[in-house]
Parts: structure tokens; sequence; C-alpha cells
């Protein structure tokens, strides 16, 4: 079975138990700080996918880490990937579960990207109006400053993307400049 199939599987049967318990706005909150636990420590990662590190030394490292810490349905679910040796699927998961739950509640992640930060009020009617042409319901929007677009924005939203860059439209002249059939051709 798949890693994708196998991660899916574990965040529906995690967002359906949370959902029964009305714990839902919870896990969601834990289960991103836990994922952003994992993306900043290499170590975690690793001992995760380890097959080498056995199970109950795993299982006492994230009762150190979570115990207390995160909602007693996660931990218990965490602990329970770890028994069934699925602790090499829990990133996957995670990023099943945040896109699940984004559907649920009908959040479209936006990400603008940018070459300096953008005014609020600018940004704020740009959602308006994607909100508007688009349809769409709640936003959760990510800021990405990145110089090298050198100015304008890419505006990116499920599998869409407006980009409005200079870097882009750069482009698209060096293209017009290299395609010489504007000039008269003599032979």
């Amino acid at each position: 079975m798949s890693s994708y199939r196998i991660a899916s599987r574990y965040a529906k049967s995690l967002i359906q138990l949370a959902d029964e318990q009305g714990k839902l706005a919870e896990v969601i909150a834990d289960i991103k700080s836990i994922d952003s636990i994992f993306e900043n420590s290499r170590d975690l990662k690793l001992m995760f996918r380890s097959p080498i590190i056995p199970a109950d030394k795993k299982q006492n490292i994230v009762k150190k880490l979570f115990e207390g810490k995160i909602s007693d349905l996660l931990y218990r679910f965490l602990t329970l990937m770890i028994k069934k040796g699925r602790e090499v699927y829990f990133h996957e998961m995670v990023e099943s579960f945040i896109l699940q739950y984004n559907v649920i509640k009908n959040i479209t992640p936006v990400t603008i990207t940018s070459a300096v930060k953008l005014d609020a009020g600018l940004i704020q009617s740009m959602l308006a109006a994607l909100k508007t042409k688009e349809k769409l319901g709640e936003i959760e929007l990510e800021e990405v400053i990145d110089e090298s677009i050198i100015g304008g924005f890419i505006l990116q939203y499920g599998d869409k993307m407006i980009d409005s860059s200079v870097i882009r439209n750069l482009g698209g002249f060096r293209n017009i400049v290299d395609d010489d059939s504007y000039i008269k051709k003599y032979s």
C-alpha cells in the first residue's frame, strides 16, 4: 500500500475521531504545533523514520516531549501509530490531516509572494476580490518575501497561480526580443 494511502487513512480516522469527540479545533492546533517541532528538529524526524530504533524508545521520547502538552486524543493516536509501526508516515499523515480539515471547514490556503512586505489594506482588498471571484470560503494566508522576483506579486491558491512579478514580465520581454520575427529578413 502506498504511503499516501496509509497516511490518508490515518488522517481520516483522526479527523472522524476528533470530530465525534468535539475536539477538532484542539487537534488541528496541536497537530500544526507538532509538525513545526518535527520540521525544526532533524534528529526527531530521523528518529521517527529509523527502523533501527525500537518502538519502546520512540514511545518514551514521545512521552517526554508531548504527554500533557497536547490533547490526549492526539497523544494516544501518536502512540498508536508507533505501536503499529506507522510512525514513518507521521509527516504525510499531518499533511493529509490538514488538507482534509481544510476541505471540511472550507478553508483555502493562499500564498502571496512579494519582493517587499505588502500593505495590509492591499492584501485585504486582493483577498476580498479573490474570495468574490472564486467563491472561496475562509482564507488562510501565508505571506512570503522573495526579493528575487524584483517587484509585483505571485498569488497561489489550490492549483492556480497568478504571477504578476517583474521577473516574469522581464522573462516574457526577453522571449519577445529573442524571437526576432519582428525584424524584416533580407536575403
